[in-house]
C-alpha cells in the first residue's frame, strides 16, 4: 500500500498527541482553512470531498455549506472523533487519497493542510483528479517554505543550539513542508489535468505558545524520533519560551486554486 509509513505515523505516533491537544494544535490553521474555504465558495447541492479531514471539523463546514460532503484521512481514531461529531450531510471515509478509486464524483475538493502526506504527490492529485465533475472547483492550503514560518523555523534554531547535530532544515518529504514551493505545487496540479491553477501565497499570525510548538513542528519531532533525555527536552522548552517572549509567530501558506473544463 502507498503511503504505508504515513498510515502508520498517524495511526500510531501522531493521532495520540493531536487529540491530546487538540483544541491549541487545530487554533493556529483556522485563518488559512477558512481562506482557502472562501476561495472555494461552497454552494447548496454541490458535493464535496475534504482530502485529510482529520476530526471532520473542515468536513462539517462544508457539509453546512453544501449539504454533502465526504471527508477522507488515513487516520482512524481522528474518524472515530469526525464520526461522532457529523452533522447532516457529513460522511467519513477511511483511506488513502492518493490509491483510493472514489465511487463518486465531486463538484469539489478541499484540504486544509492535509496534501503534504502523499509518498507520490503527481499520483495522488492525478487520482483526485480523476474523483471530480466536469465544471469542478479545487481548492486547498498546504505550508509555504519552512524558512517563512516562523513557528518553524524559531525552534529549529533553537534546538540547533542545544543539539548542534541537528538539521538545519526539516526533511522536503512528506511532511509538512513537502508541498512549499510555489511552482511546485502549480506543476502538480497542471500536470494532474486541473486548468486555472492559481498559487498565492498567504500569511497570517501562527496562534500557538512555546508549550505547543514543545509538542508541534519539526524541532519537536526531531526530539521525538531521536529519543532525547528528559534535559535536553526541558533546556528545549525553556531556551524556546525565553526565545519567543510572549510574541506571536508568523505562518505562510499557500492557498492553490483550480477548475476542471466544463467540456470534460
Amino acid at each position: 500500500m502507498a503511503n504505508e509509513e504515513q498510515v502508520r505515523l498517524w495511526n500510531e505516533v501522531n493521532a495520540e498527541r493531536w487529540l491530546r491537544l487538540r483544541e491549541p494544535m487545530t487554533r493556529p490553521l483556522l485563518p488559512w482553512g477558512n481562506a482557502a474555504l472562501e476561495a472555494l465558495a461552497p454552494q447548496a447541492g454541490e458535493s464535496a470531498l475534504d482530502v485529510g479531514c482529520g476530526c471532520g471539523d473542515t468536513t462539517v463546514a462544508l457539509a453546512r455549506r453544501t449539504g454533502r460532503a465526504l471527508g477522507v484521512d488515513v487516520c482512524e481514531p481522528f474518524l472515530r472523533i469526525a464520526r461522532e461529531e457529523a452533522v447532516p450531510g457529513a460522511r467519513y471515509l477511511l483511506a488513502d487519497a492518493q490509491t483510493h478509486r472514489f465511487e463518486e464524483q465531486f463538484d469539489l475538493c478541499f484540504s486544509r493542510f492535509g496534501l503534504m502526506f502523499f509518498e507520490d504527490p503527481a499520483a495522488a492529485f492525478a487520482n483526485l483528479r480523476s474523483a471530480m465533475r466536469p465544471g469542478g472547483r479545487f481548492a486547498a492550503v498546504v505550508w509555504g517554505p519552512w524558512q517563512d514560518n516562523e513557528w518553524g523555523a524559531l525552534p529549529m534554531r533553537v534546538l540547533r543550539a542545544i543539539v548542534p547535530s541537528a538539521p538545519p532544515e526539516p526533511a522536503r518529504g512528506p511532511g509538512p513542508f513537502a508541498l512549499s514551493g510555489k511552482g511546485q505545487f502549480a506543476r502538480l496540479l497542471e500536470g494532474a489535468g486541473f486548468n486555472q491553477v492559481s498559487v498565492t501565497p498567504l500569511e497570517f499570525p501562527f496562534m500557538a505558545n512555546a508549550a505547543q510548538l514543545a509538542e508541534q513542528g519539526p524541532a519537536a519531532a526531531f526530539l521525538r524520533t531521536t529519543q532525547a533525555d528528559e534535559r535536553a527536552r526541558a533546556r528545549f522548552s525553556a531556551d524556546l519560551a525565553a526565545a519567543m517572549n510572549g510574541k506571536t509567530l508568523r505562518g505562510t501558506a499557500l492557498l492553490a486554486v483550480a477548475s476542471i473544463d466544463t467540456s470534460e
